[in-house]
């Protein structure tokens, strides 16, 4: 995977999680947390995300609002997907296995918008 690439995955990945420790993205990506911080740097420059410094919630985030204007499923994700739509019998009734519940989970956790934190109203 080239730098371009990896950038344009690693601005999708962000849109998904809305947030990731630097570790963790090197990991993901398979290079070091300084390549990471050098696309992040890059990257703030045309996409609003932005770096926090501290060790609870320090991190990458996405600005609150801002998606991809399309995401792309995995092959994995679209055989899942067509494996669970396609029966023998037409009724669309073939039970997951757990490595297919899993992928469904994770399509579920990326396709839906993150949710806003409800407030708690303040006690009187």
């Amino acid at each position: 995977m080239d730098t371009v690439e990896r950038r344009g995955e690693l601005v999708k990945t962000l849109c998904r999680r809305r947030y990731e420790r630097v570790e963790n993205l090197a990991a993901d990506f398979g290079v070091s947390e300084r390549t990471i911080r050098r696309d992040i740097e890059a990257l703030s420059r045309t996409v609003p995300i932005y770096t926090q410094s501290g060790r609870y919630g320090g991190g990458v985030y996405v600005a609150e609002g801002f998606t991809m204007d399309r995401m792309y499923m995995t092959d994995r994700e679209l055989r899942v997907l067509h494996k669970l739509a396609e029966s023998p019998d037409g009724r669309r009734t073939v039970a997951p296995t757990s490595e297919d519940r899993a992928v469904l989970d994770a399509i579920i956790t990326q396709y839906t918008r993150p949710q806003k934190p409800k407030r708690k109203g303040r006690k009187q």
